[in-house]
């Protein structure tokens, strides 16, 4: 693999495509190709839910019912050794957690080429025709077939000209038109404003919004675009935020009907327009909450161009609570900088939201100095992050926050609960756009103070291997023959 486009400092991943990454997990025994045939309308979906459960390996579906010839492969970041070989780093969620955090941090600037793998075939005109691909109906009570469940929606903001890059959902209306729904988070949002924000910019100008949907990307550009990622000084975003992850610049080519800048190595490109003013309905559709959302009023793309790559390989996931979506990882590495810049706790040494709690729940641990600060932390927390972490558990800075078991024996352990227990703060219910149905979460939650310093309580040292000692014995772990 050519990585001209490297930063030499930079650990640097092996490989520069989707195609690259599935050879890497066969030969690390991590993906298991299925050559019985298997239909797309809930069958596929059902068969990566059950191997998900199942903690299996990622999946290639070589022989899709209607699509002879045309693989579909699902369930490819579902693991954390899946996810050590798409980052570079050991098979543990500290290194990985550590590689997220730094590249955030330490963005690399993207890269425009001439042209691209993923222009190998230009389709235009009457020949556009979306079902090229196969397309699974997910959910057995999803209102379509859904092809916006690992894409990256990439749009440009009217108001400064960043590009932005999200998933949302895109579900099939027919073979030149989709639903969009997705990416309004207003421009007041500490990630910056979403492709649903850039779409009503354009409508109050009467301005159809140019919308690039991007199949097949590599691992780390797929995590990103589903990321909170947060535009820094320089305005960077998704894109560079991969390349910090990577090791090397992301390559861009630039659409053929617009000016949007998308992945070069991308199995397909799918290039449209937003009808400024139309609504159509979409869904209902199975999400992670564990619900299923849908949206009367979604927006109306007409697709434009398609480019490809020779034979294309497509890449989806069934969207439930359990998925193909490491969404406790990617969204605590990039918001534990955020949440310490934005409070001044210089004295976290984590923050993770655990997969149980979604977006509602978060686990701090903090090196902590006197009896009170805990709960400034949750207040902090609650107060100026700009986020809505209903209920905040803090932890002392020996507790592995991943560990659930050990977060719930700490607060069954430590808070009182009369003293340490307190109601968090009440948040407005979520404006829904027009026609948007979907899970609304109660408004409130708590803060668990867990921490065992400074109570009146006096705890005995807490019996688990010091953190210095365990690094030194990670360090010698290969040298062990462990795995």
């Amino acid at each position: 693999m050519d990585v001209s486009a490297s930063n030499s400092n930079r650990p640097r991943v092996k490989y520069r495509d989707l195609r690259e990454y599935l050879t890497l997990l066969e030969e690390a025994g991590l993906l298991h190709r299925i050559t019985a045939e298997v239909d797309p309308e809930f069958e596929l979906g059902a068969v990566a839910a059950r191997s998900l459960e199942r903690k299996g390996p990622a999946l290639i579906f070589e022989n899709v019912k209607g699509y002879r010839g045309k693989p579909m492969v699902a369930n490819i970041i579902a693991t954390t050794e899946q996810l050590a070989i798409a980052f570079n780093t050991k098979p543990d969620e500290e290194s990985i957690h550590e590689r997220v955090v730094e590249g955030m941090d330490h963005r690399i600037p993207s890269l425009t080429l001439n042209t691209g793998p993923c222009k190998d075939a230009i389709v235009t005109g009457d020949a556009i025709d979306i079902d090229m691909i196969p397309t699974p109906w997910w959910h057995e009570h999803d209102g379509g077939r859904y092809l916006g469940t690992t894409s990256g929606i990439v749009t440009r903001d009217p108001l400064t000209g960043i590009l932005n890059m999200g998933s949302y959902r895109v579900m099939i209306l027919d073979k030149k038109t989709l639903s969009l729904s997705g990416g309004l988070r207003g421009r007041k949002s500490l990630t910056g404003p979403g492709g649903g924000d850039h779409i009503l910019d354009n409508e109050k100008e009467g301005r159809p919004t140019p919308v690039a949907i991007v199949m097949g990307m590599d691992p780390l550009l797929t995590l990103a675009s589903g990321s909170p990622v947060r535009p820094d000084e320089e305005g960077t975003m998704e894109y560079e935020a991969a390349g910090g992850w990577r090791g090397f610049a992301t390559e861009l080519v630039k659409c053929e009907t617009s000016d949007l800048l998308v992945p070069a190595h991308a199995e397909m490109i799918i290039e449209g327009e937003v009808v400024p003013g139309a609504r159509t309905p979409e869904g209902p559709h199975g999400e992670s909450t564990g619900f299923y959302g849908e949206n009367r009023a979604a927006f109306l793309v007409n697709i434009t161009c398609i480019t490809h790559r020779r034979d294309p390989v497509t890449y989806g996931l069934i969207c439930q609570r359990v998925e193909d979506y490491p969404r406790q990882l990617l969204r605590s590495g990039s918001i534990q900088s955020r949440i310490i810049a934005k409070t001044g706790f210089t004295n976290i040494r984590q923050a993770y939201f655990p997969e149980v709690g979604r977006h509602g729940m978060l686990i701090v641990s903090a090196a902590i100095r006197d009896k009170d600060e805990p709960r400034r932390i949750m207040e902090g927390i609650w107060d100026d992050t700009g986020e809505r972490w209903r209920w905040i558990i803090v932890v002392d800075e020996d507790c592995n926050v991943r560990d659930w078991d050990e977060v719930m024996w700490r607060v069954t352990a430590a808070a009182d609960p009369v003293t340490d227990i307190i109601k968090g703060r009440d948040h407005p219910r979520r404006e829904r756009t027009r026609g948007e149905v979907d899970f609304d979460p109660p408004t409130c939650g708590l803060g668990i103070d867990a921490t065992m310093r400074f109570k009146p309580a006096k705890f005995p040292p807490v019996n688990k291997v010091g953190e210095s000692l365990m690094r030194q014995v990670a360090a010698r772990w290969d040298e062990f023959g462990l795995s």
